[in-house]
């Protein structure tokens, strides 16, 4: 879906609805085709992967500028008003926003070699090698990759 600026494009892999019109968490990838002002998010925390690109700046104002670089997590509030300024050319990035009252969250990417568990209330896996997959589990989740793999996990746990 294109956003209201124009200046990127959003893919929604996965959405939780909540109740009152708010979802519970969204996880999605977006493609920045320039820089510009960042959507606000009140009540959510935002944790944001950059997977291309050379990466970006996000200038939070008084609380600071925020650095993306490939595959290094970042999290930062949704209530703050935010710049995103592009390095050199567009971006990519993985996101997952968390609705505050609900949950709250961790994100990481690590390199898995063999059948790995991840645990957690919510458990969710994207693959960077095949942008297609992504899983979702509750408890416990079991990864299995083919061989060497690089993937993002997100824990959710509510409160």
């Amino acid at each position: 879906m294109p956003w209201k600026n124009g200046g990127g494009t959003t893919r929604e892999i996965l959405v939780e609805p909540g109740p009152n019109d708010r979802y519970r968490y969204r996880v999605s990838i977006a493609d920045v085709a320039s820089s510009g002002p960042f959507s606000r998010f009140d009540g959510y925390d935002r944790h944001i992967v950059l997977l291309d690109g050379a990466g970006m700046t996000l200038d939070a104002g008084a609380h600071g500028r925020i650095e993306l670089e490939r595959f290094v997590p970042r999290t930062f509030s949704g209530d703050w008003d935010v710049t995103g300024t592009l390095k050199a050319g567009p971006v990519r990035d993985f996101n997952l926003i968390v609705d505050r009252a609900y949950a709250t969250a961790t994100l990481e990417v690590v390199t898995v070699n063999q059948a790995t568990t991840i645990e957690a209330p919510i458990c969710i896996v994207h693959a960077l090698d095949d942008e297609a997959l992504t899983i979702v589990g509750a408890g416990e989740l079991q990864f299995v990759p083919a061989e060497s793999a690089r993937i993002i996990v997100a824990r959710i746990f509510p409160v």
